[in-house]
């Protein structure tokens, strides 16, 4: 079995997001953060590292850097996962989800992470798991500040939802 946590739109408020990844030590083998990291990648990185394990972050529609891709594909744990920060696929409401399954579909994804809406978000659209973790720092629609993990036990692939 292998776990990744998963972050979005941090929106340079860290100090939780740190605090999360320290106390996963020993349990997760990836960081993903999809998008407004607002400069804060070094941070996520170094933390990341410091727990031995690597960190995957794409750019948001509020994130400067131009070395952060807009997409990205990564293999982990034997699935293909397939980031973005979804602010292409649809406005502040709700994604379009066609646009977001097209998305893994093509890349041959098992799973699509994306931020965005600042919303907790999962569900299986035919064969691909779409799934937004929330805001860490922002929460909207009545949800709370929160993260997830992503479990992968062998053909199996689960998310938990947590809150700060």
């Amino acid at each position: 079995m292998e776990k990744a946590l998963l972050f979005s739109d941090s929106h340079g408020s860290n100090e939780d997001m740190i605090n999360v990844i320290k106390q996963y030590a020993g349990q997760v083998s990836a960081v993903f953060h999809m998008g407004d990291i607002q400069g804060a990648e070094g941070l996520l990185q170094n933390a990341a590292s410091e727990i031995g394990c690597l960190a995957y972050i794409v750019r948001g529609n509020c994130d400067r850097n131009p070395d952060l891709k807009e997409a990205n594909v990564i293999g982990f744990a034997g699935k293909r996962i397939a980031l973005c920060h979804g602010h292409r696929f649809g406005g502040y409401g709700d994604p379009d989800m066609d646009s977001l399954r097209y998305f893994g579909e093509e890349n041959n994804a098992d799973v699509v992470l994306f931020g965005h809406t600042h919303k907790p978000f999962c569900e299986k659209f035919g064969e691909v798991l779409i799934c937004n973790p929330g805001s860490i720092s922002q929460p909207r629609g009545g949800s709370k500040k929160g993260y997830a993990v992503l479990v992968v036990d062998e053909d199996e692939v689960s998310v938990e939802f947590f809150e700060v």
